[in-house]
């Protein structure tokens, strides 16, 4: 699939903020000053507020009308509501693209904006745009876009195939495989553009180092990175013509995580990822690192992305309640909500290679996994209730969690 350039805005947009010298340089620091390696990587989700589920989803589905009368196309969404066999309560929410459970299938293409930030902390320059001499000298905004989430490949799910097509799109359909009874008509894949705007930040005492050479990771504080995301380059885009509700956007750094303390430790990390939705028309959005440290158990290039754009698929408002689930993956406690990657953080499909490159997608989990009961068949590809067949049965009644 080819990748477009947004050429209609090629205009310099550069933020600084405040730099403080509480940050020794790169060249100077081995590891941040805690002292501590990051080793435990894990999501998070920014879900909508402002905004009632039912009007942000017909602000959306099918039109959203600006002010001058122009009908503008906004991003395909659709609704469900059906009773739970988990819990017998009944559960309503919005996903990305065309309804699996439609009697007449259809497909949906979604306009995705890539949007890279780069990121100055001391004297370290953490570039999604440059090339980077772990990957081969290629970026990491060229490999997103030749990577599954942008490109076509074979795809099979738990022995069965999807075609050649995207990883979201073959995973929307094998999650809801007989459900949509394996149909063709059933698609729904990503056209993106890259935006010609570089987004340029110094992070100041908002941002540290960890290690050097190709471990070198950058952290960043997460509510700081957040706040600014929303507070500052969201209307700030949104007022140059670069991004709108009708595009959902991705905000792409390299090798940078973030951490929930002000100023960020490792003690305090990391956070690979995380999704959100703000206002009404709802603007739908991601932050995700492409990683080349490979510091994190099975966490590698595309995985991030992957997994952030998976539940963006599956939640985009992050709203979708469901039974109480938890005790796997990066949840120890119960949580109500339809993440389907955090269940499995840290577990790979296995790679797929496009041009020589070994491309690390992560598991995802089913619709199933979250609603059904034991011993309720699951809908999914194969008779899985995950992506890569990890999960063989339903989630367990949390607490205490876990899977069947």
């Amino acid at each position: 699939m080819p990748v477009k350039t947004l050429s209609s805005f090629v205009w310099g947009f550069t933020l600084a903020v405040l730099s403080f010298s509480g940050i020794l340089p790169a060249a100077e620091q081995s590891e941040s000053a805690d002292g501590q390696k990051p080793t435990k990587g894990y999501y998070k989700t920014e879900p909508l507020a402002g905004a009632s589920q039912a009007g942000a989803t017909g602000a959306l589905v099918p039109k959203v009308q600006p002010p001058g009368g122009t009908t503008v196309a906004a991003i395909p969404m659709s609704t469900y509501s059906f009773v739970s066999t988990k819990d017998g309560k009944t559960y309503t929410g919005t996903m990305v693209g065309t309804s699996p459970f439609a009697v007449t299938k259809a497909s949906a293409t979604i306009p995705l904006v890539i949007v890279p930030v780069k990121i100055t902390i001391g004297s370290s320059v953490f570039d999604p745009t440059a090339p980077n001499i772990c990957d081969g000298n290629i970026s990491a905004v060229n490999r997103f876009n030749q990577s599954p989430l942008v490109q076509v490949a074979p795809m099979t799910f738990n022995g069965v195939s999807m075609g050649t097509t995207q990883y979201l799109n073959a995973y929307r359909r094998a999650e809801f495989w007989n459900t949509i009874g394996g149909s063709a008509a059933y698609q729904n894949t990503l056209t993106p553009v890259t935006s010609a705007a570089t987004v340029s930040v110094t992070a100041g005492t908002n941002g540290t180092v960890y290690s050097s050479g190709c471990t070198q990771l950058g952290i960043v504080s997460y509510a700081w990175l957040n706040s600014y995301i929303t507070g500052t380059l969201l209307p700030q885009l949104t007022t140059a013509g670069v991004v709108s509700p009708s595009k959902f956007v991705v905000f792409l750094f390299r090798d940078i995580v973030e951490s929930t303390s002000a100023p960020p430790t490792t003690a305090a990390c990391c956070v690979l990822g995380f999704h959100g939705a703000n206002g009404n028309p709802v603007q739908t959005w991601a932050a995700v690192d492409w990683d080349s440290t490979n510091i994190f158990a099975g966490i590698s290039d595309a995985t991030i992305a992957s997994h952030e754009l998976g539940e963006w698929m599956d939640d985009p408002l992050g709203t979708n309640a469901t039974p109480a689930w938890g005790g796997i993956g990066q949840v120890a406690a119960c949580q109500s909500n339809f993440e389907n990657g955090d269940p499995l953080t840290g577990k790979q499909m296995p790679a797929i290679t496009l041009t020589g490159k070994l491309y690390h997608m992560q598991e995802l989990a089913y619709f199933s996994w979250f609603f059904n009961k034991l011993g309720v068949a699951s809908v999914g590809a194969g008779g899985g209730f995950s992506s890569n067949g990890t999960f063989a049965g339903t989630s367990k009644v949390c607490p205490a969690g876990g899977t069947n």
